[in-house]
């Protein structure tokens, strides 16, 4: 799952057509950075979904964290300036042989991109399919990716 950090403000401050263009180019970075068999669509408002198909837990990690850089290396023009665009990301996989649904998976990958964005937006947060989501210490969060 993946949000774009501070969306809002695109809106605000140059209005929807930019924040549109936004959006797509976003898409179109996204769309060109995975693999031919992977897919990613729009889930809602700023939010992406992207399915990785054959990646284990450190390769889910590693392809979100490549996606990430891929949106945050080159501004996006808008109008007659430029804006910086980042992004957090929610990951979880799905191991043979581990029980899930795809609500399932999606409600991880969700808690997990809200993880990202309590620790500070423009990161990478994993968390395990499992039956719980661990405890979030906030007095403790570091700049570290929690995998």
């Amino acid at each position: 799952m993946v949000d774009l950090d501070h969306f809002k403000s695109i809106n605000d401050n140059y209005g929807h057509f930019a924040g549109d263009a936004v959006l797509c180019e976003a898409a179109r970075r996204m769309q060109n950075a995975i693999r031919q068999y992977d897919a990613i669509g729009r889930y809602g408002g700023e939010e992406f979904l992207i399915l990785l198909t054959g990646c284990d837990e450190e390769a889910s990690w590693a392809q979100a964290e490549r996606l990430r850089k891929q949106l945050t290396q080159v501004q996006m023009s808008l109008q007659e300036t430029s804006v910086g665009v980042s992004a957090s990301f929610g990951v979880t996989t799905a191991l043979p042989g581990q029980p899930w649904t795809p609500e399932e998976l999606i409600h991880r990958a969700d808690e997990a991109l809200y993880l990202a964005k309590r620790r500070g937006r423009n990161r990478v947060e994993f968390l395990p399919q499992g039956p719980q989501t661990p405890p979030v210490n906030t007095a403790a969060e570091s700049e570290t990716v929690v995998r």
